[in-house]
């Protein structure tokens, strides 16, 4: 028999029924993985008379066939081999056959169009030896992820039927050691059909346009592994601290499985730096069986003073790895490893009803954004590390996972970065039709939540799980996943929604998403008491659009279409309510002046993108923990996009990115908006004493026209008033205000600049669109920055890079006599190159007086640069465009 399913652990019992008998959880860290990522070929069944006996079959003619991608998608695949165009560049998506064309409509709840080939299921096809390492030992295929339903067959045997294989969050595993052939080649071939609109498939909401495909394919990993008698899987390790997070006890356990027809005697061994333990089994023919190692039958797991997993700003993100090997007559027969932290959170209400988390009983304010893969779920491990090292430069310490739950590097990465995780269910579409569910969308949607919360329990940087997104699920919905998820000992809180809709099974959520997603002013974050303001949990919201910078937007915009905006720039907006960034446009108008020109455009955007961002993340931290999380929707786009970006589908940071790294400073000093005042946020958990504070107005015309300071002591994790502003009666209608924060030694540690109009924004409180954003009545003046005089810059610059990463510093002096505003270094791949990304600026999109000095430092990986030497611009709101030599 090639296939089984685990029948004696009750969890299992529960949620893989008859109707899913060909499968079980399959996301192991096993320790002989071999990949089957290459060599495979793409057709569709439309176009095939072959049946699947003669597909499957070793030697079968598919030199015809498109390559595919592995992991990846059909349009994936048709896109690599340029059978289809790039689907970025301006409109080529709609010219896809089967295109979802009306975007004001979310495509997860369509059909697929009459006509579409994608209505077809696809073959995917490989051929493979048998891997010598495995004779005489049992061979097992694992698929992780597959979108939707599959037929799968093996050498002209079919292993499951699309019944079977059905959910695209679901895991799978087969015995196929006896298909396989010793010698020669073996045929794996995958007849996969795409979701349909009732379907719990991977789908995408208003962010960008839904492939035609709907990301048909094997979008996660496909492997082999091997064992004996016995197969070890799931191992786990939870760890429960003591209250003064002094000890910690541990229990490990892993569920082992008899292949055989006969009872079986084993022994499972664990072990980490410090401790071992074994325990001798007992497994009854084809029996599975939960083993634990608990702390008060293993005294070796009582550990004082273990080493704590923390968030990287509060202590170091320690992993233990651990090993687990199941052995059968002294020889190993199956094994994996893990690495786990030894952590705990915790979650509450606050008094004002926002749902605070702690972190090793320490408070953490959430400050994140909300992660996106590609379009078409094309993997890339170098852009994955440079996402995780843009949040962290960028100061936040959460990234959001609305579905998507992807690939384990994704989690093994965050654990080791110390960068925290809120993953769950995604929106708007079958996974929250709830009234449409059959039998078998309960018994998909309860496997989904078993194959990723068995996974993700082990990892320290995943904290919460939300079980339900935009609502909660009813009552039978909802105690389901919670009971499974009880079952898996899941070791974090839980969260019945994104949404601040409470439910008679776990009562209120303290969490919220009233928005907004479109543009609002700075003030709005203050301001607001009903929506989207700093109070509670807001676990998505954005001031709306970020517009790429120029180098970006000429690679998905047709040049003649650049400039003014139209419908090619629309296309690359939002779907359903955001297909459009006029809101913004017209704020820009209103408050900066109507652009001129693209360049000019571009200019008033950035600044206007930095404002917006920089006060959403203050005034989260300046109302902690009365606020106690905001995410920003979103970190990053899934294809090139006008809206819901801290840096560009090209990973290019622009205005937004440097608003917010300049607001998660951990020491900040910062104005609010709602009390033209001034405040300190100190991130650190200690006290700190005799800060100096000071506050300088100045006119557009860079004359101080007032000024204030104070020393002050800075309570541990919590926002401080410093003062009042003055209110002079001689400022500019535009005018700049300039912060700055030295420590008892005389040190700076902060600064801050904002430019503001003596007419405030003030909102439309009482017409409020729903949770997209609030209007406004009226638009402060900033008409003020398009008089600034052009500014030449003093800059010296120096390579002082090693190794593998180069660095650069830049000195900068502005030698003129007015405000040189929004300064803008850029580092390319030669002249006239592209830009060089990843790129860490310690501070961009900066202003300095007359006669202020700044050295700023950039870092990137040499090996990046592609052979080119890296050239140096500068230019600025009205900062004259300069190329840098770069001295070595």
């Amino acid at each position: 028999m090639f296939r089984f399913r685990s029948t004696s652990v009750a969890l299992f019992a529960l949620v893989l029924t008859s109707a899913f008998a060909a499968t079980v959880r399959g996301d192991d860290s096993s320790s002989d993985r071999i990949f089957l990522h290459s060599d495979w070929r793409l057709e569709s069944s439309c176009k095939l008379a072959a049946k699947a006996e003669s597909i499957s079959a070793a030697g079968f003619d598919d030199s015809k066939w498109h390559p595919a991608l592995v992991p990846g998608t059909v349009v994936g695949s048709l896109v690599a081999d340029k059978t289809l165009p790039d689907p970025n560049y301006g409109k080529n998506l709609n010219s896809f056959p089967g295109a979802f064309t009306n975007n004001k409509i979310q495509a997860a709840n369509l059909d697929m169009p009459a006509g579409s080939p994608f209505r077809c299921s696809h073959w995917f096809r490989t051929e493979f030896t048998t891997p010598a390492a495995y004779a005489n030992r049992a061979i097992w295929l694992h698929f992780l992820g597959i979108n939707y339903r599959a037929n799968i067959w093996l050498n002209g045997k079919q292993l499951a039927d699309r019944n079977e294989v059905a959910g695209a969050y679901r895991a799978y595993e087969f015995s196929i050691g006896g298909l396989l052939h010793r010698e020669g080649k073996n045929a794996l071939a995958v007849e996969i059909f795409a979701p349909e609109k009732n379907d719990l498939g991977l789908t995408w909401v208003d962010w960008n346009p839904t492939p035609p495909d709907k990301d048909t394919g094997i979008w996660r990993e496909v492997f082999l592994s091997s064992s004996g008698e016995v197969t070890l899987r799931h191992p786990f390790a939870n760890a429960k601290l003591d209250s003064a997070y002094k000890s910690a006890a541990l229990t490990l356990s892993a569920e082992l499985r008899n292949t055989t027809d006969q009872p079986v005697k084993a022994t499972l061994e664990a072990n980490f730096p410090g401790a071992a333990v074994s325990q001798s089994v007992e497994l009854a023919a084809k029996e599975s069986k939960l083993v634990r190692f608990s702390p008060e039958q293993f005294l070796q797991l009582k550990l004082a003073s273990p080493r704590l997993w923390w968030p990287y700003q509060m202590g170091e993100p320690y992993l233990y790895p651990a090993q687990f090997t199941v052995k059968v007559s002294e020889t190993p027969s199956d094994s994996a490893s893990i690495n786990f932290g030894i952590r705990e959170v915790t979650s509450e209400l606050t008094e004002s009803g926002g749902r605070l988390f702690k972190l090793n009983g320490k408070r953490v304010l959430i400050r994140g954004a909300a992660w996106a893969p590609d379009m078409l779920l094309r993997w890339d491990s170098h852009k994955l590390d440079a996402d995780l090292a843009y949040v962290k430069h960028m100061g936040l310490n959460t990234i959001r996972l609305e579905g998507k739950t992807d690939r384990d590097e994704f989690f093994d990465k965050t654990d080791k970065l110390g960068i925290l995780v809120m993953p769950g269910w995604i929106c708007c579409d079958a996974w929250e039709h709830w009234n449409k569910w059959t039998p078998e969308t309960k018994k998909i949607a309860a496997a989904s939540m078993v194959d990723q919360g068995s996974r993700l329990r082990n990892h320290p940087s995943v904290f919460v799980w939300l079980y339900g997104s935009d609502g909660p699920p009813p009552a039978e919905i909802e105690n389901m996943y919670l009971d499974i998820l009880k079952q898996l000992e899941w070791p974090n809180p839980t969260i019945s929604s994104a949404s601040e809709t409470p439910t008679k099974v776990t009562g209120k959520s303290g969490v919220k998403m009233t928005g907004p997603y479109e543009y609002v002013p700075p003030t709005y974050w203050l301001s607001d008491k009903k929506a989207g303001g700093a109070w509670s949990y807001n676990t998505e919201t954005s001031p709306g659009p970020a517009i790429p910078t120029k180098e970006s937007l000429v690679k998905f915009i047709p040049k003649e279409h650049l400039w003014p905006i139209d419908d090619y720039w629309n296309f690359h907006a939002g779907g359903e309510r955001f297909t459009t960034i006029d809101v913004f446009r017209d704020a820009l108008t209103r408050r900066y002046g109507a652009p001129t020109s693209l360049d000019d455009f571009e200019r008033k955007a950035q600044a206007m993108a930095y404002d917006n961002q920089r006060s959403m993340y203050e005034a989260y931290a300046r109302n902690k923990y009365v606020s106690t999380g905001v995410i920003q929707w979103m970190l990053n786009n899934a294809w090139p996009s006008l809206i819901w970006h801290l840096y560009d589908y090209y990973l290019v940071p622009a205005g937004g990115y440097f608003g917010t790294k300049k607001a998660t400073e951990i020491l900040h000093v910062q104005y609010d908006w709602d009390t033209n005042s001034v405040s300190v946020i100190n991130g650190k958990y200690e006290d700190l004493k005799g800060y100096k504070v000071a506050a300088k107005l100045y006119n557009m015309d860079a004359k101080e026209a007032g000024s204030r300071d104070a020393t002050i002591d800075l309570p541990a994790d919590a926002a401080t008033k410093a003062f009042d502003l003055p209110t002079p009666t001689n400022l500019s209608t535009t005018y700049f205000l300039k912060l700055q924060l030295h420590d008892v030694s005389g040190n700076l540690v902060s600064d801050n600049c904002y430019w503001l109009s003596t007419k405030p924004d003030t909102m439309d409180w009482k017409h409020r669109k729903d949770t997209v954003y609030t209007p406004q009545k009226d638009f402060a003046d900033l008409t003020g920055l398009n008089s600034l005089p052009q500014v030449k810059l003093g800059v010296q610059s120096s390579a002082r890079g090693t190794g593998e990463t180069g660095m650069i510093q830049l000195h900068l002096k502005n030698t003129g006599n007015a405000v040189a505003f929004m300064i803008h270094p850029r580092l390319t791949k030669g002249q006239n190159g592209d830009d060089l990304v990843p790129v860490f600026w310690d501070e961009n999109y900066f202003s300095l007086l007359p006669g202020e000095e700044k050295t700023v430092s950039v870092s990137f990986a040499i090996a990046d640069l592609g052979g080119a030497e890296p050239t140096l611009t500068i230019d600025g709101y009205n900062v004259v465009p300069t190329a840098v030599t770069i001295a070595h």
